[in-house]
């Protein structure tokens, strides 16, 4: 029922907004989207070899076909008032089992946008977005991605469309000055009073000059644990500061650098203790643009401290990965967690031939603190319920080494048109000794065609 009546009323409002030409608030109206077809094989993500049970092979080896549909409608209503809806489907391809049970399939139509804006609001300078809405900042190290469960319980999480926040932001475009305030609300139960996940910042942006760049930020995320039996009756507040610069003064060579600090108060466990965590990033890019094939080539830096669990320890010292959107090595990311890091990326890409790009990857991936009890596994879901090596067997711990792995991502695209696109990418990751496995090593492969409308 729910999934024909957001189709009715998508529909509705589609031919509502197309044929309402006699009401002035109506100016103009967009309809736009995309499909994206994917075929995934994945292997041994457990990074497990041969002692798995049965019912585990799931976790060691997938197989899908999978078809991801957005589309959009923008309107433009009375002067300076947006409203954007954007309708997403993600399903495995299974015949015609649309039923919405979990334990099947899920054919459902859920909303991935739905703001409105408002431009000049109260005075020139302001514009206020309300809604659910994407936000992302700088390079999305600390805010970039809301980390929504896919609609599709089948589809992986970290494949998923859906980054989008519930939101209001309200934009000071004081040009060379721009200031983002921002509260969104990430998690909400109606059924347990204060249960809930909330974020509060600021984002100050300003153009030195053409070539530099300047960010700072505040953000406050917290969470109302309500988990009684382990003693915690106050919120966990984390703040998080830090600062990007971004500059292009050498031609062709784009850098930036990245630094965030974050404190305050966990009160997650019995044991609290204060934060106080670290995070660092350096990137450059290099475009070769007066060689015929536009070879590129960047190199990154990325630190996320880790810390310690020792009950005399009165600091937690693990970086909190927030709602971050970055995803330099797909396996890396897929599999470990965004703290407790030290990751080295070199990447290259060229153009042999007109529409055919072909990129490269390599990680180097060590822990920023050594200690056994401070490195959790794993991070991010297999199925939107379940995690990559939950339950028996498991991933593995970590063994107080600093290795953790290497991880090399091989990617082809190809434009056949101007709205079509063909993609091949394949990844590969290497576990090291910090990691206690059956030394199997991950691997992954990803066909896709996309389709822009």
């Amino acid at each position: 029922m729910g999934k024909r009546l957001i189709l009715v009323l998508a529909l509705a409002l589609i031919v509502g907004l197309t044929f309402s030409a006699a009401y002035a608030e109506v100016q103009n109206v967009k309809v736009s989207g995309d499909i994206l077809v994917s075929g995934v094989n994945r292997n041994h993500f457990n990074l497990n070899n041969g002692n798995a049970a049965k019912s585990d092979k799931s976790v060691l080896k997938q197989n899908f076909l999978m078809s991801q549909v957005r589309l959009r409608v923008d309107a433009d209503l009375t002067d300076n008032v947006m409203a954007t809806v954007r309708l997403i489907n993600e399903r495995i391809w299974n015949g015609q089992n649309d039923s919405g049970a979990a334990s099947t399939n899920s054919g459902e139509i859920d909303l991935d946008l739905a703001y409105v804006t408002l431009k000049e609001f109260l005075y020139s300078p302001l514009t206020l977005t309300v809604g659910r809405q994407e936000i992302k900042f700088g390079n999305g190290l600390v805010i970039g991605n809301a980390k929504v469960v896919g609609t599709s319980s089948s589809i992986p999480t970290d494949l998923t469309e859906r980054k989008a926040f519930d939101a209001i932001r309200a934009t000071l475009n004081y040009d060379p000055l721009v200031v983002d305030l921002v509260y969104a609300q990430t998690k909400q139960s109606n059924s347990v009073d204060r249960n809930t996940i909330s974020l509060t910042g600021i984002n100050a942006a300003y153009a030195l000059n053409k070539k530099t760049d300047v960010s700072v930020y505040y953000w406050l995320k917290k969470d109302n644990n309500t988990n009684l039996s382990i003693g915690t009756s106050r919120p966990d507040q984390l703040s998080t500061v830090g600062a990007l610069i971004s500059n292009s003064s050498i031609e062709n060579l784009t850098t930036s650098l990245e630094a965030a600090y974050q404190f305050g108060r966990n009160t997650e466990t019995t044991n609290q203790k204060k934060h106080n965590a670290w995070a660092l990033q350096a990137m450059a890019d290099y475009t070769f643009a007066k060689v015929k094939t536009t070879p590129k080539i960047g190199a990154s830096y990325t630190y996320l401290s880790g810390g310690t669990t020792s009950p005399n320890d009165t600091r937690n010292a693990g970086w909190d990965p927030l709602f971050y959107d970055q995803k330099l090595n797909n396996i890396v990311y897929t599999l470990l967690p965004f703290s407790n890091m030290s990751a080295f990326n070199l990447k290259g890409s060229m153009k042999p031939v007109d529409d055919v790009t072909v990129s490269l990857v390599y990680g180097y991936y060590g822990v920023a603190q050594k200690n056994s009890a401070a490195f959790t596994l794993p991070h991010t879901y297999d199925n939107g319920t379940n995690y990559y090596g939950s339950g028996t067997p498991n991933r593995g711990s970590y063994t107080g080494k600093s290795y953790l792995g290497s991880a090399l991502d091989g990617t082809i695209t190809y434009d056949y048109t101007e709205d079509v696109q063909f993609g091949l990418t394949g990844g590969y990751f290497l576990p090291g000794n910090a990691l206690t496995t059956d030394a199997a090593n991950a691997t992954q492969l990803i066909g896709s065609m996309k389709v822009v409308f």
